[in-house]
């Protein structure tokens, strides 16, 4: 395919690179990006939606660089690619990063990693034999476990986001999308009184990956989406949250399972219980979701908005 879109010298600035203080002082980055797709429909009808919006995949890009810490290069261009690789149009991209502030001793113009990446023929990710340790939770011959996810937003088209990335939860190897809950709106919670309103839905899937090779692939979607984990409680265009995994429970600060916060949400327990009447959560506060779900303090505060909103309909304003 030679249809392509270029895109060349996305800067930002991110904690990457192997010495102790690339972990904490941010570096100059930049990103050049090449996006293979067909623009034939989008050649005829002059319309963004036949084509890739290349300022959202720059958003995406920067993301990427501001996010999680990478010790290499390589590592940070193959966040960049599978970040790209979430928007179902691209097939192939090619990703150059240029880190000109690289702690050399000798004189230098510039120090790049490019990699080149592309779908399978149906149309998931493709997965490399030599994919390595990353690979190891994907695995099919683990047990399939039911899970339990919380999507939220209150920047920009929240609900096409959500739809996207039910899409990419979908591909992911080992792993299917078993129910999708009507769209809830919601009180912002924790947050300042002026931050917009939340869209909020729930999903469940089965998978055989494992919890944080889940969490992984959750991170990335966000930051296809433009998530940016730089204010814990500030406005986002995508918040994916694991609430259950198969019953599980685990103390670990990067993920503690069940959420420990589900059992007080009702934004989560209101569709969870559409989804599901007989749900359960696991834990120290668990409990019938129904049971949770009304001694919940903000249960007046979210409002079922949408039964369809999956299909591609606009949620009530």
């Amino acid at each position: 395919m030679a249809d392509c879109i270029t895109l060349i010298g996305i800067r930002a600035q991110g904690t990457h690179g192997c010495l102790d203080f690339e972990h904490t002082r941010p570096q100059n980055f930049s990103v050049d990006a090449r996006l293979f797709l067909d623009l034939t429909t989008a050649g005829s009808s002059d319309d963004l939606a036949d084509t890739v919006d290349y300022g959202q995949i720059a958003h995406r890009i920067v993301s990427v660089v501001e996010g999680p810490h990478c010790d290499l290069i390589e590592s940070l261009a193959e966040r960049i690619a599978q970040a790209i690789l979430r928007d179902p149009r691209v097939r192939r991209v090619i990703v150059t990063v240029h880190k000109p502030s690289a702690p050399l001793t000798v004189p230098f113009d510039d120090v790049a990693a490019t990699i080149e990446r592309s779908r399978s023929d149906g149309g998931s990710l493709a997965v490399d034999a030599d994919a390595g340790p990353a690979a190891v939770g994907r695995v099919p011959s683990r047990p399939v476990r039911t899970v339990v996810l919380s999507l939220g937003g209150n920047l920009g088209d929240v609900a096409t986001a959500m739809r996207e990335a039910i899409v990419s939860l979908d591909s992911i190897p080992g792993t299917q999308v078993t129910g999708i809950s009507p769209l809830y709106r919601s009180v912002p919670w924790g947050m300042d009184e002026s931050a917009p309103d939340f869209l909020n839905a729930v999903v469940q899937l089965s998978t055989v990956v494992d919890p944080m090779a889940l969490l992984d692939e959750i991170h990335l979607i966000e930051i296809a989406h433009g998530r940016s984990r730089k204010v814990h409680w500030g406005s986002r265009p995508l918040d994916i949250d694991i609430i259950d995994f198969g019953g599980l429970t685990s103390a670990n600060p990067e993920l503690t399972l069940p959420h420990p916060r589900a059992w007080q949400r009702a934004f989560v327990l209101a569709p969870w219980l559409d989804l599901d009447p007989d749900a359960r959560l696991s834990g120290e506060h668990g409990g019938s979701v129904a049971s949770l779900l009304n001694a919940c303090p903000d249960k007046d505060a979210i409002e079922r908005i949408s039964d369809t909103w999956i299909l591609g309909e606009r949620p009530l304003p």
